[in-house]
């Protein structure tokens, strides 16, 4: 199993790079809870929302994710990435756990800080 969650982590980062949105959004489920590691504050549910954050980020043509690690562990797979090109002038240091249920990106938790 942890090819196929390495496989829909991978398929996602290279359509974040893409912006390609509907490839994007074809790698979560339709109730995809996306939240913040330390708090657990949910950011958004569900496959709509998903679509209306990404299209904002996705508008900033210069936006890319360097993945710096990835750990993978049954349906976990964890990456290390560097975000730039946010429109901010700010590169993110990110930490994403992408939870994969049926092939699909089920829940993902977010830690992030500039730099």
């Amino acid at each position: 199993m942890t090819s196929s969650a390495v496989e829909i982590a991978e398929k996602q980062l290279v359509a974040y790079n893409n912006h390609d949105l509907e490839s994007f959004c074809d790698c979560f489920s339709e109730d995809v809870e996306v939240q913040l590691l330390l708090d657990d504050e949910v950011l958004f549910r569900g496959k709509s929302a998903l679509r209306v954050t990404y299209a904002e980020r996705f508008s900033h043509p210069k936006l890319h994710a360097r993945l710096l690690n990835r750990i993978a562990v049954g349906r976990v797979v964890i990456d290390e990435e560097e975000v730039t090109g946010l429109g901010n002038g700010l590169s993110l240091h990110v930490l994403a756990i992408y939870e994969i249920e049926e092939g699909l990106i089920s829940k993902v938790r977010f830690e992030q800080a500039e730099g």
